[in-house]
């Protein structure tokens, strides 16, 4: 998994910047920056996000702890984050920002609230696709080509 424009491809890469430039400047009236959370994406930490609600507890957590990620809690490894094992990420194509109040930590606002609205916004403005709008499965923080 990784946080660095550098590993999107390049046009990607090049309206990423955009995007988070935009970004910035649309949360600067909340009081909050923008953060990335992630790039590319290997296809272990696909796996194992993937396996999150849809296997044991136990289980799910070995996919993490083989794909290098982080300790689960229980609660975690049984909600679902992703349903596809084909994600943009894979590709260096997406790009996951959130919200930040102290530049370290992300803040999750909730679904459909304004700041979600203005990021989305400001990411479409660079010619993102935003998983904010979409139907099923909405996904806030993903911006993609």
């Amino acid at each position: 998994m990784s946080r660095s424009l550098d590993d999107l491809l390049p046009d990607m890469r090049s309206r990423s910047h955009i995007a988070l430039f935009n970004i910035e400047k649309a949360l600067k009236p909340f009081g909050m920056m923008a953060m990335v959370i992630e790039t590319k994406r290997t296809l272990p930490v696909q796996m194992a996000y993937f396996s999150r609600g849809r296997m044991a507890v136990d289980d799910v957590k070995a996919m993490y702890q083989a794909a290098g990620l982080y300790r689960l809690s229980e609660a975690e490894a049984k909600q679902s984050i992703t349903w596809t094992l084909k994600s943009k990420h894979l590709d260096g194509l997406a790009i996951d920002i959130a919200p930040t109040k102290d530049g370290l930590n992300a803040f999750w606002p909730p679904a459909g609230s304004e700041v979600w609205e203005v990021m989305g916004k400001a990411g479409e403005d660079a010619g993102l696709k935003w998983g904010g709008r979409w139907k099923d499965n909405v996904d806030s923080p993903h911006f993609e080509l």
